[in-house]
């Protein structure tokens, strides 16, 4: 009853009326990080390639701990010439079964679940990356709507400029050189603003790929401050942070691990165990039953693994090289980026500091200097466009600065480009 009173209610025509708005108010109320990640966490493709990642490393883990399975033989006997055998022949069924002595399986167990654990750092990467990539593409979004609203505003002084400019044309107090002058620079302006809509278009395809099928439920602009600085904590606290945490150096280490196993692995399988059989046959004589049993021993003696037990080691030194060689690059990659999140951040606070009140004084001065004949059309235009470039440098210190903190956090948390073989 309940359900179908609000299905009622909602189909009447002021609740249909109602519905657009809160539409509408939604849009306006824009985005959050939390809501862009959390759309890319339900629908982006590459979760499923991640869980899929992992159930196979499971299964893989599963599987290299089994025996071979048992074999059942048939042999069957036919006397020809000078035989004892029955009429009908002698039938032999016997049940043989590999016996791994050496516990191979197990230690094929052992490399699986190190490569299980590579694969949960993968993973770990690859999602990490992904909600990254979000935060980077929202503030390139951010970026270019205040980009937009920079060149508008810069739009609207030049024209206002213009229509001060055209009335003292028209009183024959100043020459249509003005006019034309503040006419060309009002017609640049409005073409930097329709380029910079263009820009928002493209971050905003930018943000689409990074969110997935799911970006349409991510409605008005994204709520984020691009001129809120966050301190940089110490290189040194970072480092051992990364160490211990990043995904793809736990991946390395573990890599590392099993190929170490493997080695073990090598050496096992020299001699990988017997074969013990059961057996039963009938007809060997009239009326003759008979019970047995064989063991099948392989002798280690054409094959007592050369090359694999060098191949296993080799490959072991190889992993340590890439986990030593990631290790040395994220230190400093990490210090690297460390000190441009710094540099960017206070060349950032400075700027504003410096040019944010300049800038409107200059462009109050201008008109009033303007209007009492003091100033040339020149001298108007320069002043709107000063004004605009001073808030686009802002704008593009302080996305620089947010970048840099995000690139600053990949480098922390996700890593990438180290590995030689990349």
């Amino acid at each position: 009853m309940i359900a179908w009173a609000l299905a009622l209610a909602l189909a009447s025509p002021a609740a249909q009326e109602v519905a657009p708005r809160a539409e509408e108010a939604a849009a306006d109320s824009g985005f959050s990080l939390a809501q862009a990640v959390a759309a890319m966490r339900e629908g982006h493709p590459l979760q499923d390639y991640a869980a899929a990642r992992a159930d196979w490393a499971g299964a893989t883990r599963v599987a290299a701990r089994l025996w071979e399975n048992p074999a059942v033989n048939f042999d069957y006997f036919l006397g020809v010439r000078s035989t004892s055998y029955d009429r009908a022949g002698a039938l032999v069924v016997g049940v043989a079964q590999w016996l791994p002595v050496t516990a191979v399986p197990r230690a094929r167990g052992e490399v699986a679940r190190h490569e299980e654990r590579a694969v949960a750092g993968d993973n770990q990467r690859l999602l990490r990356g992904l909600e990254l990539e979000v935060e980077r593409a929202m503030i390139g979004l951010a970026g270019a709507l205040r980009t937009v609203e920079v060149h508008g505003d810069a739009l609207s002084d030049l024209q206002e400029s213009e229509r001060i400019v055209d009335a003292r044309v028209a009183g024959g107090v100043a020459p249509k050189y003005d006019a034309t002058r503040i006419g060309l620079a009002v017609a640049a302006a409005e073409a930097a603003f329709r380029s910079a809509q263009a820009d928002v278009s493209a971050a905003r395809g930018r943000l689409d790929v990074a969110v997935g099928p799911r970006a349409g439920q991510l409605k008005g602009a994204p709520r984020i401050d691009l001129f809120a600085a966050a301190e940089v904590p110490p290189v040194a606290t970072l480092q051992a942070q990364m160490i211990a945490g990043r995904p793809d150096l736990a991946a390395a280490r573990a890599r590392l691990e099993a190929a170490r196993a493997s080695v073990g692995v090598a050496r096992r399988e020299v001699f990988p165990g017997i074969g013990l059989r059961v057996a039963a046959g009938f007809g060997q004589g009239p009326g003759q039953v008979d019970v047995g049993a064989g063991v099948t021993v392989p002798l280690p003696i054409l094959s007592r693994g050369q090359g694999f037990i060098d191949r296993a080691r080799a490959e072991a030194r190889a992993a340590d090289s890439v986990a030593r060689t990631l290790v040395l690059a994220a230190e400093q990659r990490l210090r690297a980026a460390h000190e441009v999140a710094q540099q960017r951040n206070e060349a950032s606070r400075r700027h504003v500091a410096m040019s944010r009140e300049g800038a409107e004084v200059l462009q109050q001065q201008a008109q009033a200097g303007y209007q009492n004949g003091r100033l040339s059309a020149f001298e108007l235009a320069d002043a709107s466009l000063s004004v605009r470039d001073m808030r686009l440098r802002d704008l593009e210190l302080a996305t620089a600065a947010r970048l840099a903190e995000v690139e600053l956090r990949w480098v922390l948390e996700v890593g990438g480009g180290e590995r030689p073989d990349d």
